[in-house]
Protein backbone atom coordinates (compact mmCIF):
# COMPACT_ATOMS: atom_id res chain seq x y z
CA UNK A 1 0.00 0.00 0.00
CA UNK A 2 2.87 2.35 0.82
CA UNK A 3 4.47 1.72 -2.57
CA UNK A 4 1.13 2.36 -4.27
CA UNK A 5 0.79 5.67 -2.41
CA UNK A 6 4.30 6.69 -3.50
CA UNK A 7 3.53 5.70 -7.09
CA UNK A 8 0.34 7.79 -7.10
CA UNK A 9 2.18 10.81 -5.67
CA UNK A 10 4.91 10.51 -8.28
CA UNK A 11 2.31 10.13 -11.04
CA UNK A 12 0.35 13.18 -9.88
CA UNK A 13 3.55 15.25 -9.55
CA UNK A 14 4.72 14.26 -13.02
CA UNK A 15 1.28 14.86 -14.50
CA UNK A 16 1.08 18.31 -12.92
CA UNK A 17 4.58 19.32 -14.01
CA UNK A 18 4.06 17.85 -17.47
CA UNK A 19 0.95 19.99 -18.02
CA UNK A 20 2.48 23.24 -16.86
CA UNK A 21 1.18 25.72 -19.35
CA UNK A 22 1.70 29.33 -18.32
CA UNK A 23 -0.41 32.40 -18.92
CA UNK A 24 1.57 34.60 -21.30
CA UNK A 25 0.58 38.18 -22.09
CA UNK A 26 1.08 39.55 -25.57
CA UNK A 27 1.80 43.28 -25.18
CA UNK A 28 2.49 46.19 -27.50
CA UNK A 29 5.17 48.84 -27.03
CA UNK A 30 2.75 50.92 -24.93
CA UNK A 31 2.46 47.92 -22.57
CA UNK A 32 -1.15 47.38 -23.53
CA UNK A 33 -2.27 43.75 -23.28
CA UNK A 34 -3.44 42.55 -26.69
CA UNK A 35 -4.45 39.08 -25.48
CA UNK A 36 -3.29 36.21 -23.25
CA UNK A 37 -2.50 32.63 -24.19
CA UNK A 38 -2.00 29.44 -22.19
CA UNK A 39 1.21 27.79 -23.38
CA UNK A 40 4.38 26.27 -22.02
CA UNK A 41 6.62 28.09 -24.49
CA UNK A 42 6.06 31.01 -26.83
CA UNK A 43 8.11 32.35 -29.73
CA UNK A 44 8.35 35.72 -31.54
CA UNK A 45 5.81 36.72 -34.16
CA UNK A 46 7.05 36.08 -37.68
CA UNK A 47 5.07 36.98 -40.79
CA UNK A 48 1.90 37.46 -38.75
CA UNK A 49 2.00 34.17 -36.82
CA UNK A 50 3.66 33.09 -33.58
CA UNK A 51 4.76 29.56 -32.81
CA UNK A 52 3.74 28.20 -29.40
CA UNK A 53 4.26 24.95 -27.51
CA UNK A 54 1.14 23.90 -25.62
CA UNK A 55 0.04 20.90 -23.56
CA UNK A 56 -3.51 19.79 -22.92
CA UNK A 57 -5.15 16.79 -21.24
CA UNK A 58 -7.96 15.64 -23.52
CA UNK A 59 -9.89 12.42 -22.77
CA UNK A 60 -7.15 11.32 -20.35
CA UNK A 61 -4.53 11.74 -23.09
CA UNK A 62 -1.84 14.37 -23.14
CA UNK A 63 -1.89 16.33 -26.38
CA UNK A 64 1.19 18.45 -26.72
CA UNK A 65 3.27 20.02 -29.43
CA UNK A 66 3.93 23.08 -31.54
CA UNK A 67 1.23 25.09 -33.26
CA UNK A 68 0.63 28.67 -34.41
CA UNK A 69 -1.53 31.60 -33.32
CA UNK A 70 -2.43 34.78 -35.17
CA UNK A 71 -2.19 38.40 -33.95
CA UNK A 72 -5.54 38.10 -32.11
CA UNK A 73 -4.37 35.09 -30.11
CA UNK A 74 -6.48 32.57 -32.05
CA UNK A 75 -4.91 29.15 -32.66
CA UNK A 76 -4.91 28.87 -36.45
CA UNK A 77 -2.77 25.71 -36.68
CA UNK A 78 -3.30 23.18 -33.86
CA UNK A 79 -0.49 22.28 -31.46
CA UNK A 80 0.16 18.78 -32.79
CA UNK A 81 3.70 18.96 -34.14
CA UNK A 82 6.86 17.63 -32.52
CA UNK A 83 9.08 19.88 -34.66
CA UNK A 84 8.24 23.20 -36.28
CA UNK A 85 9.94 26.41 -37.36
CA UNK A 86 8.74 30.00 -37.66
CA UNK A 87 6.93 31.29 -40.74
CA UNK A 88 9.59 33.39 -42.44
CA UNK A 89 7.47 33.32 -45.60
CA UNK A 90 4.12 31.70 -46.30
CA UNK A 91 5.24 28.08 -45.82
CA UNK A 92 6.99 26.07 -43.12
CA UNK A 93 8.18 22.51 -42.50
CA UNK A 94 6.62 20.58 -39.57
CA UNK A 95 6.84 17.03 -38.30
CA UNK A 96 4.44 15.04 -36.12
CA UNK A 97 5.54 12.69 -33.35
CA UNK A 98 6.10 9.19 -34.69
CA UNK A 99 6.53 10.43 -38.25
CA UNK A 100 10.01 10.24 -39.78
CA UNK A 101 9.21 12.64 -42.60
CA UNK A 102 8.55 16.37 -42.70
CA UNK A 103 5.37 17.96 -44.01
CA UNK A 104 5.19 21.31 -45.80
CA UNK A 105 2.21 23.46 -44.73
CA UNK A 106 0.91 26.95 -45.49
CA UNK A 107 -0.27 29.61 -43.03
CA UNK A 108 -3.72 28.00 -42.79
CA UNK A 109 -2.27 24.60 -41.99
CA UNK A 110 -2.99 23.17 -45.44
CA UNK A 111 -0.60 20.40 -46.48
CA UNK A 112 1.47 20.98 -49.61
CA UNK A 113 2.15 17.56 -51.22
CA UNK A 114 5.86 16.72 -51.48
CA UNK A 115 8.09 13.70 -51.66
CA UNK A 116 9.03 12.20 -48.30
CA UNK A 117 12.07 13.90 -46.75
CA UNK A 118 13.66 13.01 -43.42
CA UNK A 119 15.81 16.15 -43.53
CA UNK A 120 14.88 19.62 -44.79
CA UNK A 121 16.48 23.04 -44.83
CA UNK A 122 15.21 26.48 -43.85
CA UNK A 123 13.44 29.38 -45.45
CA UNK A 124 15.22 32.73 -45.25
CA UNK A 125 14.20 36.37 -45.52
CA UNK A 126 16.12 36.53 -48.79
CA UNK A 127 14.83 33.12 -49.96
CA UNK A 128 11.17 32.47 -49.16
CA UNK A 129 10.06 30.57 -52.27
CA UNK A 130 12.60 27.75 -52.50
CA UNK A 131 14.02 25.44 -49.85
CA UNK A 132 16.71 22.78 -49.57
CA UNK A 133 15.69 19.15 -49.02
CA UNK A 134 17.80 16.02 -48.57
CA UNK A 135 17.73 12.35 -49.56
CA UNK A 136 20.48 10.09 -48.17
CA UNK A 137 22.64 13.16 -47.55
CA UNK A 138 22.18 14.48 -51.07
CA UNK A 139 20.75 17.97 -51.39
CA UNK A 140 18.13 19.33 -53.76
CA UNK A 141 15.48 22.06 -53.69
CA UNK A 142 11.67 22.26 -53.76
CA UNK A 143 9.49 25.21 -54.71
CA UNK A 144 6.31 26.31 -52.97
CA UNK A 145 4.14 23.93 -54.96
CA UNK A 146 6.12 21.11 -53.32
CA UNK A 147 7.77 20.18 -56.61
CA UNK A 148 11.42 19.11 -56.49
CA UNK A 149 12.79 21.59 -59.01
CA UNK A 150 16.46 20.73 -58.37
CA UNK A 151 17.06 16.98 -57.86
CA UNK A 152 18.72 15.64 -54.73
CA UNK A 153 22.17 14.90 -56.09
CA UNK A 154 24.26 17.79 -54.77
CA UNK A 155 26.13 19.07 -51.73
CA UNK A 156 27.07 22.59 -50.68
CA UNK A 157 25.13 25.72 -49.81
CA UNK A 158 21.47 25.40 -48.92
CA UNK A 159 20.69 28.97 -49.95
CA UNK A 160 21.23 31.33 -52.88
CA UNK A 161 23.01 34.63 -52.11
CA UNK A 162 22.84 37.23 -54.85
CA UNK A 163 21.14 34.55 -56.96
CA UNK A 164 23.86 31.88 -56.73
CA UNK A 165 24.85 29.00 -54.44
CA UNK A 166 28.20 27.21 -54.19
CA UNK A 167 27.36 23.62 -55.19
CA UNK A 168 29.18 20.33 -55.88
CA UNK A 169 27.91 17.03 -57.26
CA UNK A 170 27.57 14.60 -54.35
CA UNK A 171 28.84 11.50 -56.18
CA UNK A 172 31.59 13.19 -58.20
CA UNK A 173 35.02 11.47 -57.88
CA UNK A 174 36.60 14.80 -56.91
CA UNK A 175 34.94 17.44 -54.75
CA UNK A 176 34.84 20.41 -57.07
CA UNK A 177 32.40 23.29 -56.86
CA UNK A 178 30.61 25.64 -59.19
CA UNK A 179 27.87 28.24 -58.71
CA UNK A 180 24.26 27.32 -59.45
CA UNK A 181 21.18 29.53 -59.83
CA UNK A 182 17.76 28.71 -58.34
CA UNK A 183 16.67 27.09 -61.63
CA UNK A 184 19.35 24.42 -61.21
CA UNK A 185 21.61 25.87 -63.89
CA UNK A 186 25.36 26.22 -63.31
CA UNK A 187 26.10 29.83 -64.25
CA UNK A 188 29.72 29.22 -63.24
CA UNK A 189 30.75 25.64 -64.16
CA UNK A 190 32.07 23.17 -61.63
CA UNK A 191 35.81 23.75 -61.53
CA UNK A 192 36.89 25.04 -58.10
CA UNK A 193 38.45 23.23 -55.17
CA UNK A 194 36.84 25.20 -52.35
CA UNK A 195 38.51 25.79 -49.03
CA UNK A 196 35.10 26.09 -47.40
CA UNK A 197 31.85 26.96 -49.15
CA UNK A 198 31.57 30.70 -49.77
CA UNK A 199 28.77 33.14 -50.66
CA UNK A 200 28.58 36.04 -53.06
CA UNK A 201 28.82 39.44 -51.41
CA UNK A 202 28.78 42.77 -53.26
CA UNK A 203 29.08 40.92 -56.57
CA UNK A 204 32.19 38.90 -55.67
CA UNK A 205 32.99 35.55 -54.10
CA UNK A 206 36.10 33.70 -53.00
CA UNK A 207 37.29 30.73 -55.07
CA UNK A 208 40.42 28.60 -55.13
CA UNK A 209 42.35 28.41 -58.42
CA UNK A 210 45.68 26.58 -58.69
CA UNK A 211 45.94 26.41 -54.91
CA UNK A 212 45.42 30.16 -54.42
CA UNK A 213 42.28 31.95 -53.27
CA UNK A 214 41.07 34.68 -55.60
CA UNK A 215 37.94 36.80 -55.98
CA UNK A 216 35.70 36.09 -58.96
CA UNK A 217 32.57 37.80 -60.29
CA UNK A 218 29.25 36.17 -61.20
CA UNK A 219 30.62 35.27 -64.64
CA UNK A 220 33.47 33.29 -63.12
CA UNK A 221 36.08 35.88 -64.12
CA UNK A 222 39.00 36.49 -61.75
CA UNK A 223 38.73 40.06 -60.50
CA UNK A 224 41.41 40.11 -57.83
CA UNK A 225 44.33 38.02 -56.61
CA UNK A 226 47.19 38.66 -54.23
CA UNK A 227 50.44 37.13 -53.03
CA UNK A 228 50.17 38.77 -49.64
CA UNK A 229 48.04 36.06 -48.05
CA UNK A 230 45.01 33.79 -48.21
CA UNK A 231 41.79 35.65 -49.07
CA UNK A 232 38.96 34.96 -46.62
CA UNK A 233 36.25 37.51 -47.45
CA UNK A 234 35.63 41.05 -48.70
CA UNK A 235 33.30 43.97 -48.01
CA UNK A 236 33.52 47.75 -47.66
CA UNK A 237 36.11 47.65 -50.44
CA UNK A 238 38.49 45.75 -48.14
CA UNK A 239 39.75 42.18 -48.43
CA UNK A 240 40.31 40.18 -45.25
CA UNK A 241 43.36 37.90 -45.50
CA UNK A 242 45.48 35.55 -43.40
CA UNK A 243 49.21 35.97 -43.87
CA UNK A 244 50.62 33.11 -41.75
CA UNK A 245 50.19 29.33 -42.19
CA UNK A 246 48.94 28.79 -38.62
CA UNK A 247 45.91 31.04 -39.26
CA UNK A 248 47.58 33.99 -37.62
CA UNK A 249 48.43 37.36 -39.06
CA UNK A 250 44.95 38.62 -39.99
CA UNK A 251 44.66 41.95 -41.79
CA UNK A 252 42.97 43.79 -44.66
CA UNK A 253 44.17 44.94 -48.08
CA UNK A 254 42.43 47.09 -50.68
CA UNK A 255 41.85 46.35 -54.36
CA UNK A 256 45.19 48.01 -55.17
CA UNK A 257 46.79 45.15 -53.22
CA UNK A 258 47.93 47.55 -50.48
CA UNK A 259 47.65 46.91 -46.77
CA UNK A 260 45.05 49.18 -45.20
CA UNK A 261 45.03 47.35 -41.86
CA UNK A 262 48.29 45.61 -40.95
CA UNK A 263 48.20 41.81 -40.48
CA UNK A 264 48.90 41.96 -36.75
CA UNK A 265 45.87 40.13 -35.42
CA UNK A 266 45.54 36.54 -34.23
CA UNK A 267 41.93 36.39 -35.41
CA UNK A 268 39.40 38.71 -37.03
CA UNK A 269 35.73 38.66 -37.95
CA UNK A 270 34.47 40.26 -41.16
CA UNK A 271 33.26 43.85 -40.89
CA UNK A 272 29.58 43.85 -39.97
CA UNK A 273 27.00 46.10 -41.63
CA UNK A 274 27.86 48.87 -39.15
CA UNK A 275 31.51 48.75 -40.25
CA UNK A 276 33.03 47.12 -37.15
CA UNK A 277 35.17 44.00 -36.84
CA UNK A 278 36.14 42.06 -33.73
CA UNK A 279 39.88 41.36 -33.68
CA UNK A 280 42.06 39.39 -31.28
CA UNK A 281 45.56 39.82 -29.86
CA UNK A 282 47.15 37.65 -27.18
CA UNK A 283 43.86 35.96 -26.34
CA UNK A 284 41.88 39.18 -25.82
CA UNK A 285 39.45 40.85 -28.18
CA UNK A 286 39.01 44.44 -29.27
CA UNK A 287 36.97 46.30 -31.87
CA UNK A 288 38.17 48.24 -34.92
CA UNK A 289 36.50 50.22 -37.70
CA UNK A 290 37.21 50.05 -41.44
CA UNK A 291 40.17 52.44 -41.10
CA UNK A 292 41.82 50.14 -38.56
CA UNK A 293 41.14 52.55 -35.69
CA UNK A 294 40.82 50.75 -32.35
CA UNK A 295 37.34 51.50 -31.00
CA UNK A 296 37.42 49.15 -28.00
CA UNK A 297 40.72 48.18 -26.42
CA UNK A 298 41.91 44.58 -26.06
CA UNK A 299 40.48 43.53 -22.69
CA UNK A 300 37.44 41.40 -23.52
CA UNK A 301 36.85 37.68 -23.91
CA UNK A 302 33.85 38.26 -26.20
CA UNK A 303 32.43 41.31 -27.98
CA UNK A 304 28.89 41.60 -29.36
CA UNK A 305 29.17 44.30 -32.01
CA UNK A 306 25.91 44.25 -34.00
CA UNK A 307 24.46 47.52 -32.72
CA UNK A 308 21.88 47.72 -35.53
CA UNK A 309 20.32 44.43 -34.41
CA UNK A 310 21.04 44.39 -30.68
CA UNK A 311 20.76 48.09 -29.82
CA UNK A 312 24.15 48.17 -28.11
CA UNK A 313 27.74 46.95 -28.23
CA UNK A 314 28.73 44.67 -25.35
CA UNK A 315 32.18 43.61 -24.18
CA UNK A 316 32.41 40.61 -21.84
CA UNK A 317 35.42 40.37 -19.53
CA UNK A 318 37.39 37.12 -19.07
CA UNK A 319 36.61 35.03 -15.99
CA UNK A 320 38.63 32.39 -14.19
CA UNK A 321 35.77 29.89 -14.39
CA UNK A 322 32.96 29.49 -16.92
CA UNK A 323 30.08 31.77 -15.96
CA UNK A 324 26.68 32.42 -17.56
CA UNK A 325 26.51 35.61 -19.61
CA UNK A 326 23.79 36.89 -17.28
CA UNK A 327 26.27 37.12 -14.38
CA UNK A 328 29.46 37.88 -16.30
CA UNK A 329 31.22 41.21 -15.86
CA UNK A 330 30.54 43.25 -18.98
CA UNK A 331 30.40 46.74 -20.46
CA UNK A 332 27.58 48.14 -22.60
CA UNK A 333 28.10 50.96 -25.10
CA UNK A 334 25.68 53.00 -27.22
CA UNK A 335 26.14 53.91 -30.89
CA UNK A 336 28.57 56.69 -29.91
CA UNK A 337 30.54 54.25 -27.73
CA UNK A 338 29.49 56.03 -24.55
CA UNK A 339 29.50 53.56 -21.68
CA UNK A 340 26.01 52.79 -20.37
CA UNK A 341 25.31 53.03 -16.65
CA UNK A 342 23.26 49.99 -15.67
CA UNK A 343 21.34 51.50 -12.70
CA UNK A 344 20.30 48.22 -11.12
CA UNK A 345 20.05 46.26 -14.39
CA UNK A 346 21.79 42.89 -14.36
CA UNK A 347 21.65 42.25 -18.11
CA UNK A 348 20.19 43.77 -21.28
CA UNK A 349 18.99 41.46 -24.03
CA UNK A 350 19.08 42.06 -27.76
CA UNK A 351 16.47 44.31 -29.36
CA UNK A 352 16.38 41.83 -32.27
CA UNK A 353 16.03 44.75 -34.71
CA UNK A 354 13.18 46.26 -32.67
CA UNK A 355 12.83 49.54 -30.78
CA UNK A 356 12.91 48.11 -27.25
CA UNK A 357 15.29 45.82 -25.40
CA UNK A 358 14.28 43.46 -22.59
CA UNK A 359 16.34 43.74 -19.41
CA UNK A 360 16.52 41.88 -16.12
CA UNK A 361 17.21 43.74 -12.89
CA UNK A 362 19.09 42.66 -9.79
CA UNK A 363 15.80 41.36 -8.34
CA UNK A 364 15.36 39.05 -11.36
CA UNK A 365 12.41 41.01 -12.74
CA UNK A 366 12.10 41.88 -16.43
CA UNK A 367 11.26 45.16 -18.12
CA UNK A 368 12.18 47.11 -21.28
CA UNK A 369 14.47 49.99 -22.20
CA UNK A 370 14.53 51.92 -25.48
CA UNK A 371 17.61 52.43 -27.63
CA UNK A 372 18.48 55.53 -25.57
CA UNK A 373 18.55 53.16 -22.55
CA UNK A 374 15.62 54.86 -20.85
CA UNK A 375 13.24 52.52 -19.02
CA UNK A 376 9.90 52.55 -20.85
CA UNK A 377 8.34 49.46 -19.21
CA UNK A 378 9.36 49.01 -15.59
CA UNK A 379 10.76 45.70 -14.39
CA UNK A 380 7.80 43.66 -13.15
CA UNK A 381 7.65 40.44 -15.20
CA UNK A 382 8.94 36.95 -14.46
CA UNK A 383 9.97 36.67 -18.13
CA UNK A 384 9.98 39.07 -21.05
CA UNK A 385 10.91 38.42 -24.67
CA UNK A 386 11.98 40.67 -27.52
CA UNK A 387 9.54 42.73 -29.57
CA UNK A 388 8.91 41.54 -33.11
CA UNK A 389 6.30 43.00 -35.45
CA UNK A 390 5.34 45.39 -32.64
CA UNK A 391 4.48 42.65 -30.14
CA UNK A 392 6.28 40.90 -27.27
CA UNK A 393 5.59 38.14 -24.79
CA UNK A 394 5.63 38.82 -21.06
CA UNK A 395 5.00 36.45 -18.16
CA UNK A 396 3.42 38.17 -15.12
Amino acid sequence: MKNLFIFICIFLFCAESYSQNKTWKCINEKEETLFTIEAKRVYPFSNGLARIYRQELINNTWIHGYGYIDTTGQIVIPCIYKKANDFVGDFVWVRKKGNEHYTLIDKKGNVIPTKKYKKVGYFYEFQKDICAVYEDGRMGFVDMSGKEIIPCKYMGQSYFKEGLACIAEYDAPKEKYGFMNSKGEFEIPIQFYQGGVTSFNEGLVRAKINGKTVLINNKGETIFKTNKGNIISQNFGLIRIITKPNRKGWGWINFKDEFVISPIYDDATPFNKDGYAVVEKNGLKGLIDTTGKIILDFKYETIYSDISKDGYIMGVYPSEKPIPLLYAKKDYFNANFDKIEMHGMLHIYSADNGNLMPFIDINKKYGYVNRDFNVVIISQYEKAKEFTEGKAWALP
